[in-house]
């Protein structure tokens, strides 16, 4: 399947839309949940803090532990927020470290997709 930038920054807009309500139904009290992950919803593994880092300065961590890209598809997709939606573009170092992680722990297989969204106290 070709995933344009377009098309996957469209399918993103999309699913936020759609799990909005669903969102809402999965509530879980935030006494229930102890202290919230340090880098939310996301696997916590090598290269975790800097996708973390660079991704939640303009969106929630959600809309990554939703997805499920190849590694050209989540590359294409850095770019396209880079010349659209003015995010910094990683340096090389970064790039590599971002693409490793998304990679390994959110590609077409989506080892690592949440099956629901707790609401965390300050999310």
């Amino acid at each position: 399947m070709n995933h344009t930038p377009l098309r996957v920054a469209l399918s993103l807009s999309a699913a936020i839309l759609l799990a909005s309500p669903a969102l809402a139904d999965t509530h879980v009290p935030p006494s229930a949940l102890g202290e919230p992950p340090e880098f939310g919803l996301l696997k916590n593994a090598p290269g975790v803090e800097t996708v973390f880092y660079s991704c939640t300065a303009c969106h929630s961590e959600r809309i990554i532990a939703q997805q499920g890209l190849t590694r050209d598809e989540w590359s294409e997709l850095i770019d396209w927020m880079v010349e659209e939606q003015g995010m910094t573009m990683p340096d090389e170092v970064e790039m590599v470290e971002i693409l490793d992680y998304l990679e390994a722990h959110y590609n077409v297989d989506r080892p690592n997709f949440p099956h629901h969204f707790p609401v965390i106290a300050g999310n």
